[in-house]
């Protein structure tokens, strides 16, 4: 079955594999399915301890489904359960895998602050391992050769859209945020032609017209370049190269590590164009004067 179709529903294909596996793969896949959104954030250990069978009987039955390993099945049954969930269920999911956490974590520092600080910096110390550096680079150049960058994020990425087009406007002036509630986003669309590029920041549950933006690139021969939060998401499967940043069941959800990959783009960008960027820069610290908009004067 190819990806798309997993992706589109991997409980069915789940269902029909299920006479196929082993007594012990069934009680696995039996878990999973009954589990549902529940399962998404289950070590492999967990998982086994669950159904009382060996953490290899977990990995074999995901390469049993036609899988590499468990971290590919677990990351399909991520995509389509979150993509699913209303955002009721979402917080539901992440304030119990919260309390799970500060339940099982040193007592001395079982504190919310700390736990939720601790995740955030085990976030970042991941992140490397989804965003390989031949990765970044790559996509350090897509962005770099482009003719016109469009940046494009709804919904909750929409600020993080915002804030990293605005300061990559400093390094190169050819950037685009499209922007809803101004013109309709295909009449910003207007000018993308074959040399430019999309950039996408698009999680679950993934907005249709970001989605959609994604498909006219590819169809204008633009390169497309995504942030999401899995290689089978919706964004990956239309974009020529997706920076992956995993999904977390918290109320801001991955936005630390997404924060950093995106200053880390920025600050990639800006060593390129060292001179340029100051000029810019103290340019528009001279406008800003000039407009008088940061004086800390009292008169």
């Amino acid at each position: 079955m190819s990806e798309q179709g997993l992706q589109d529903d991997i409980v069915r294909w789940i269902r029909q594999n299920h006479e196929s596996l082993s007594p012990s793969q069934q009680k696995v896949a039996e878990f999973l399915l009954k589990g549902g959104i529940d399962v998404i954030h289950l070590t492999i250990t967990e998982i086994a301890d669950a159904v009382g069978v060996n953490s290899s009987t977990v990995v074999r039955t995901a390469q049993a489904l036609g899988f590499e390993g468990f971290p590919e099945l677990q990351s399909v049954l991520r995509s389509q359960f979150l993509n699913q969930a209303k955002i009721a269920q979402r917080m539901q999911i992440g304030s119990q895998k919260l309390l799970e956490d500060l339940s099982t974590g040193d007592h001395e520092n079982a504190h919310l602050f700390n736990t939720v600080l601790r995740d955030g910096v085990q976030n970042l110390l991941d992140l490397p391992q989804h965003v390989p550096v031949r990765i970044f680079d790559r996509a350090i150049d897509m962005i770099d050769q482009a003719g016109h960058v469009y940046i494009i994020g709804l919904g909750t990425s929409f600020p993080l859209a915002l804030n990293f087009g605005n300061v990559l406007r400093y390094i190169r002036p050819d950037t685009t945020v499209l922007t809803p509630g101004i013109d309709p986003i295909p009449a910003q669309l207007t000018p993308l032609k074959e040399d430019d590029l999309i950039f996408s920041l698009c999680f679950a549950r993934y907005t249709r017209e970001t989605l959609t933006v994604m498909e006219v690139g590819k169809e204008r021969g633009a390169s497309v370049l995504t942030v999401t939060d899995s290689h089978v998401s919706p964004a990956a499967t239309r974009s020529d190269l997706a920076l992956i940043v995993p999904f977390r069941l918290r109320l801001y959800s991955n936005s630390v590590a997404l924060f950093a990959l995106l200053d880390a783009i920025l600050g990639a960008l800006s060593l390129r164009y060292p001179e340029k960027t100051r000029e810019r820069l103290e340019r528009l610290e001279e406008l800003y004067q000039q407009f008088n908009l940061l004086t800390l004067d009292d008169d």
